[in-house]
């Protein structure tokens, strides 16, 4: 159902308010069932008193007869009992008297002896007023009779030493009413669970939308997002969806325009290297040669910037291991002074086997030299050729260290360089800012125009990962750090073998 929030909210208190009134009536309508069921009780009870103390017809939901012969008031031996009941019955005895101030007996001052047997309980009489008279308390005990029932029969001794015997349907299980309150209250709290799980579902539009936000640059977010939940948080999200489409065009017309320019900067920058070659003066050919490399490093380099925000690169299954051994052997082929050092492989000590031995030997885990990784390969193995190149011009070499644990894997790329400011650690990853690095560690100028760490800061946001620099005695330490709960979220549903397959 395609509701506005306005919308749900209306159907929330209408919802809350059919709820509410439902329980109240079930509730209502079940207190007042018990309490016309105690007031017959307790109203049959004074009837019965009536009819004993002054010779009057018993109420009509009372049976009443004459048992035993006539014993001494107070006399209740073990054969009046009914052979109906148990000989583990229990017994409750309670003795009233009727007031002889009541105008309204003719009778004052008799009193009435009463053994209620029970096949399980004994009722609380405590609670009984016996003072208010004979028929006030012997209504009491029927009402409370009636509300803890049970297979019950009440014997009852008036002052001529006679034994009469009651029974009421009123006093059975069978009679009370159905309790019905236990049943408003889940009605109540059912209402509000529901109401309250819905309202929480459609919050959690909101926050899966804010999440979305905030972790679009991680791979695989700058897809458009899915439309769901109510009209607002629909409109919201075809707004940002719109947004992030004409990001992806503005960077992708970005791309095409510094794409044309390089091609075609490509024929006239041929023609002047021709033109170059045959000027005759060799210092004045170096000047010219050096420029048109320097301008086609920058076309490159900001190509390279461009195609890394648009994240044009499919992402892969691939080891970092790998991969960082590959950067590192190119390096290492051409004798730079670049060296790496990979974590240490954990070893498993000898375990049972279900016969109860257990080998000798241990065992290697593997993974520290897989450590399978889902991204983007080629700009990853950039990023870290940028920061190995920048670690060898203003360090003199670069040592790559890789760490991992369960939730991140970290390079390091430590250098010999010099000492940097904050102010100048916090711009390094600034378009075409290179602070005070204009030479090199021996005091030579470098080549390049501030977008090697760009770059990598880019790659590195793209894999919801950062860059960051910390100044250590030996030199500067680059230290990028990527999440490994990425191949987790995006790897697919079937694992797949090494071939692919």
């Amino acid at each position: 159902m395609r509701l506005s929030l306005q919308g749900w909210a209306t159907l929330w208190i209408a919802a809350a308010m059919i709820a509410g009134a439902a329980a109240a009536v079930v509730w209502t309508s079940s207190a007042q069932a018990w309490r016309s069921h105690l007031d017959s009780a307790y109203l049959a009870g004074r009837g019965l008193a009536q009819s004993l103390l002054y010779d009057t017809p018993p109420p009509a939901t009372i049976s009443l007869a004459r048992i035993f012969p006539q014993v001494p008031i107070g006399t209740f031996a073990p054969t009046h009992r009914d052979a109906s009941l148990p000989a583990s019955a229990r017994m409750t005895t309670l003795s009233l008297r009727q007031r002889g101030a009541d105008e309204d007996m003719r009778a004052p001052g008799k009193r009435l002896l009463i053994h209620v047997l029970s096949d399980r309980l004994q009722y609380p009489v405590a609670s009984i007023d016996g003072v208010a008279g004979a028929a006030e308390g012997l209504a009491s005990l029927s009402r409370q009779m009636a509300l803890h029932c049970s297979d019950s029969t009440m014997f009852l001794q008036d002052d001529d030493g006679r034994w009469w015997r009651a029974e009421s349907a009123l006093w059975s299980c069978d009679h009370q009413p159905r309790d019905l309150r236990l049943w408003a209250v889940a009605l109540a709290v059912a209402a509000l669970v529901l109401l309250w799980g819905h309202a929480r579902d459609l919050s959690s539009g909101f926050r899966e939308l804010a999440n979305a936000l905030a972790g679009r640059t991680r791979l695989g977010q700058m897809e458009d997002l899915q439309i769901s939940g109510p009209i607002e948080l629909r409109q919201t999200i075809e707004a940002v969806n719109a947004y992030l489409s004409e990001e992806r065009d503005r960077l992708a017309r970005r791309s095409l325009v510094l794409s044309g320019v390089s091609h075609d900067l490509g024929t006239p920058a041929t023609r002047l290297r021709l033109r170059v070659a045959m000027i005759d003066d060799p210092d004045l050919r170096e000047k010219f040669t050096a420029d048109l490399d320097k301008m086609a490093a920058m076309i490159e380099e900001v190509l390279t910037f461009t195609r890394a925000e648009i994240a044009a690169e499919p992402e892969s299954d691939f080891s970092f291991v790998a991969l960082v051994q590959s950067v590192v052997a190119d390096y290492q082929d051409t004798g730079r002074p670049v060296t790496l050092a990979l974590p240490q492989t954990a070893t498993v000590g000898p375990t049972g086997s279900v016969f109860g031995t257990s080998g000798g030997r241990k065992r290697a885990v593997t993974e520290g030299r897989r450590m399978l990784f889902r991204g983007r390969p080629v700009a990853l193995e950039r990023a870290l050729s940028n920061l190995i190149d920048n670690a060898l011009k203003y360090g003199r070499r670069a040592q790559v260290r890789l760490l991992r644990n369960s939730a991140r894997i970290i390079v390091e790329i430590q250098d010999e360089g010099r000492e940097l400011d904050p102010e100048t650690l916090a711009r390094l990853t600034e378009p075409f800012a290179r602070g005070r690095n204009q030479n090199d560690a021996d005091g030579h100028p470098v080549s390049g125009f501030g977008m090697g760490l760009s770059i990598v800061a880019t790659i590195a946001a793209q894999h919801g990962g950062q860059l960051e620099f910390e100044q250590t005695p030996q030199g500067l330490c680059a230290r990028l750090t990527l999440p490994r709960d990425t191949y987790a979220i995006h790897a697919p549903s079937r694992r797949k073998g090494r071939n692919g397959n």
